[in-house]
């Protein structure tokens, strides 16, 4: 019979529930508990495992469960979450969230997590680590904006000022680390370090998807809003936010650059379209424009510009 398997990663703790033999244990989220938790799943002929991205408290249970020739599926907290309420389950305890998992495991599809290869784990830490840094000097500004006593703005704006400092000292390590991934893209326009190094790191899969499927996975798929007769606007919904964030960045550049996306850009505002959907689909093209760089591992070439 073979056997679903969820679990709940925390910190200290990994625990698990395996369909349909409801069987509970919980084991160390250490080096010793997984391998006692590796002799306990072999037996039980395992068709998948799911857990929830834990923040990085589920790397090493990924990596053994790989080493191990085991089907292991990572999965976004919303999707689980959404089973959950689907379910009408309003309790929640480590003990559910791992049952749900394993529901999880037998009803959602979704192919299997593989580890980031250890070149790609440091470029995605440089990353948050810059993203944090970044996020903590906007709070910074935006709560100078609303001081009034002259030394406190006066500590603020140094604060402000030293975090400015590391941030520009991480960009040497990150290039450093962007230069040891293989899969990293050549330049293109609006093609920087940031975004390389964010495809890179948050996006292994470039290259290896459809143009719909890796749309989808950053959140850049329109998805219908109809019933009946009613015809509503798409919208689009989910994905890699961070992902998305740095390619808008990046695709105003390339449309500034009067790249072919300057050209889509203006065709659609002459059309009517509003900027702001304009854009995303400038965005959703470049994307495509670049998983086929990554797949074909070829430079950028787009069709010429054609004079206006």
């Amino acid at each position: 019979m073979n056997s679903y398997v969820g679990i709940d990663v925390s910190k200290d703790e990994l625990v698990v529930h395996v369909l349909p033999e409801e069987l509970n244990r919980t084991f160390l989220n250490h080096a010793n508990g997984l391998v006692e938790l590796l002799g306990w799943l072999l037996p039980l002929e395992c068709s998948r495992i799911v857990f929830e991205a834990s923040g990085g408290y589920e790397r090493d249970l990924l990596e053994v469960l790989h080493r191990a020739g085991l089907e292991a599926v990572r999965l976004p907290a919303r999707r689980p979450r959404d089973l959950a309420r689907a379910l009408g389950l309003k309790a929640k305890t480590d003990a559910i969230d791992a049952r749900v998992l394993a529901l999880a495991a037998q009803l959602l599809p979704a192919p299997p997590t593989p580890p980031l290869a250890p070149a790609v784990q440091i470029l995605r830490e440089w990353l948050q680590l810059r993203r944090a840094l970044i996020g903590e000097r906007d709070n910074h500004r935006r709560r100078l904006q609303q001081m009034r006593h002259g030394p406190a703005q006066a500590c603020l704006r140094e604060l402000i000022d030293h975090l400015q400092q590391r941030i520009a000292q991480i960009e040497g390590p990150l290039r450093q680390a962007l230069a040891q991934c293989p899969q990293a893209l050549a330049a293109a326009p609006g093609l920087g370090p940031i975004l390389r190094a964010t495809l890179a790191a948050r996006l292994p899969e470039l290259g290896q998807l459809n143009r719909r499927q890796v749309a989808a996975l950053v959140g850049l798929a329109p998805y219908n809003r109809d019933s009946g007769q009613w015809r509503g606007q798409r919208r689009i919904s989910g994905g890699r936010s961070d992902v998305r964030r740095v390619l808008y960045m990046a695709t105003w550049a390339a449309i500034r650059a009067r790249s072919p996306l300057a050209q889509t850009y203006q065709r659609l505002c002459a059309a009517g379209k509003p900027p702001k959907l304009a854009v995303t689909a400038c965005m959703r093209k470049y994307l495509t424009m670049l998983n086929a760089m990554a797949r074909d591992q070829a430079p950028w070439a787009p069709p010429p510009v054609q004079p206006g």
